[in-house]
């Protein structure tokens, strides 16, 4: 009940303040920084849906699943079938969906964590995982999400919708994957479990991310809802830096 609430919550916030036009830079600017930090936590939601922590049904978690996402304008279907793969291939390469966020160039970054999205589709159509019943999920899902931001455009004019949205989705993408999928991963060991993906020590970071900093015990416990990982949370240790977030990283083979 905790997790539907912030997903009501985020959603009226990150859809409702675009019925308003800010009239300042700052105003603007704050405006866009608090709908990409709504829109990750909404992302964040519906990764708990994809594990079943936000029913006791899978109909409720597909439901809650993509009303969380409904603010990112991302359909639910691609994520839910990539992210169980990723779960399964960790790190490996053409198995591992998620492993296109692996980048050569730093470049890279940016343009591949705002594609991420879009890549799903063409990463499981490609392989011939798509069914029929996808596809038809997919053109439902896409049709709610244009019928909601439609009725917004109209209620507040189309400029808003894209002025307000188009910043706040590069924001959201490049808050979510590189700290929370690319440096959670980094050196994509395929060794042990331990080994293939990290956790952020302290608290900020796991109230901050409601528990999408606690990739590796995420990983290997993905029973847990983000509530039960907060008992997992381990502060850090004696370091150079204490205002950066660290993460604790345990390569336990060559970097593949």
């Amino acid at each position: 009940m905790i997790s539907r609430s912030f997903i009501c919550i985020i959603n009226a916030i990150a859809i409702g303040t675009l019925l308003f036009r800010p009239s300042h830079p700052l105003t603007y600017a704050l405006d866009v920084f608090l709908r990409a930090y709504l829109v990750f936590l909404g992302t964040v939601m519906a990764h708990e849906g994809v594990h079943g922590h936000l029913g006791a049904s899978r109909r409720a978690n597909l439901w809650w699943g993509r009303l969380a996402l409904l603010p990112s304008m991302v359909p639910f279907t691609n994520f839910h079938k990539t992210h169980r793969l990723h779960h399964a291939h960790t790190n490996i390469p053409d198995k591992d969906p998620d492993y296109f966020l692996r980048s050569r160039h730093a470049l890279e970054i940016p343009l591949r964590a705002v594609a991420m999205p879009h890549h799903w589709f063409f990463w499981l159509r490609s392989r011939g995982l798509l069914t029929s019943g996808d596809r038809v999920e997919l053109l439902l899902n896409y049709l709610g999400i244009a019928s909601v931001y439609g009725l917004v455009a109209l209620a507040t004019g189309l400029d808003r919708v894209m002025a307000g949205m188009a910043p706040t989705l590069v924001i959201t993408s490049l808050l979510l994957w590189y700290p929370f999928a690319i440096q959670t991963h980094e050196g994509y060991s395929t060794g042990s479990e331990p080994s293939r993906s990290h956790n952020y020590y302290g608290r900020f970071m796991y109230w901050f991310s409601l528990g999408l900093s606690m990739h590796r015990v995420h990983h290997i416990k993905p029973w847990l809802s983000w509530l039960e990982m907060k008992d997992y949370v381990e502060d850090a240790p004696p370091g150079p830096t204490r205002l950066l977030p660290r993460r604790d990283i345990r390569l336990d083979s060559p970097v593949s």
